[in-house]
């Protein structure tokens, strides 16, 4: 693997923005791989407002959307900021000579690239990856041991809905389909039985009390059903930012990466007994 590695990262959800975040500001060339707008609605804890405005900071880091091909590699070349892909995969996979991909797109619902092969070094996250089969090196992202590193072979068992990572929120659903234009902002506390938006002319209600960790944008076209706001009651509840939880998995995926770059090989405690 060179020196100078040039990494993909598939997703831009929380953990996926959390991940390419790490791998940037670690030093390496990184790009994200969005091919449709993000459905992300905790846009405070995540690169996705980037996707439709064109660029957006989050923590301490630049993510821009590459249209043009000069886009991309100025960015990715420079490192000022992180350059988000929106072609199709196979396009951008094949394009491009990455050292590595990693799949942190935390959708369970989604499929499985086939990644091995791809890349010298392939790295999936959860459930849906099997070490040695569909990449290199899986991550753990479950609540028993996120950021676990498994090299051969699938997770053992999964998380109860109790484990997710953002078990602690209550969601209010789109009532009907249509387009969305939210009454509340990110932060804002609200009532159980409080408007949060519409959804045409159909109002969305809270669920609970607390306050909004996530809402979708202003304008976007829901299906009925689908997440439209979020809300916490804790008062110490992650609103913004990299949860604790991401960033464990992050510095994981960081820490595969240099050892990989490294040449160190896992130690196998057989070998001693």
């Amino acid at each position: 693997m060179s020196e100078d590695a040039s990494i993909l990262v598939l997703g831009m959800d929380e953990l996926a923005s959390a991940v390419a975040r790490k791998l940037h500001l670690a030093g390496h060339a990184v790009a994200i791989h969005q091919p449709s707008p993000p459905q992300t609605i905790r846009r405070r804890m995540s690169f996705a407002d980037a996707w439709f405005d064109g660029a957006y900071a989050f923590e301490g880091v630049e993510a821009r959307r590459a249209d043009k091909t000069r886009d991309f590699l100025a960015s990715l070349k420079s490192g000022v900021a992180v350059p988000i892909l929106w072609h199709a995969f196979d396009d951008v996979s094949t394009r491009w000579p990455w050292d590595i991909i990693v799949d942190a797109r935390s959708d369970e619902t989604l499929p499985a690239e086939r990644l091995r092969h791809l890349a010298d070094l392939t790295i999936g996250l959860g459930p849906r990856y099997v070490a040695g089969a569909n990449c290199d090196v899986l991550i753990d992202i479950g609540a028993r041991d996120p950021g676990g590193v498994i090299r051969q072979g699938p997770l053992e068992g999964g998380d109860s809905e109790i484990d997710r990572r953002f078990a602690d929120g209550r969601l209010a659903l789109a009532p009907v389909h249509g387009m969305f234009k939210g009454q509340k902002l990110i932060g804002d506390g609200v009532l159980i039985g409080d408007v949060v938006g519409v959804v045409g002319a159909t109002p969305a209600i809270a669920p609970c009390s607390g306050r909004v960790r996530g809402i979708a944008r202003d304008g976007a076209a829901v299906a009925r059903g689908a997440e439209i706001c979020e809300i916490v009651a804790s008062p110490n509840a992650e609103l913004t930012g990299i949860s604790r939880r991401d960033r464990l998995i992050a510095r994981s995926v960081a820490f595969v990466v240099e050892m990989e770059r490294a040449g160190f090989a896992p130690i196998s405690l057989e070998n001693y007994f």
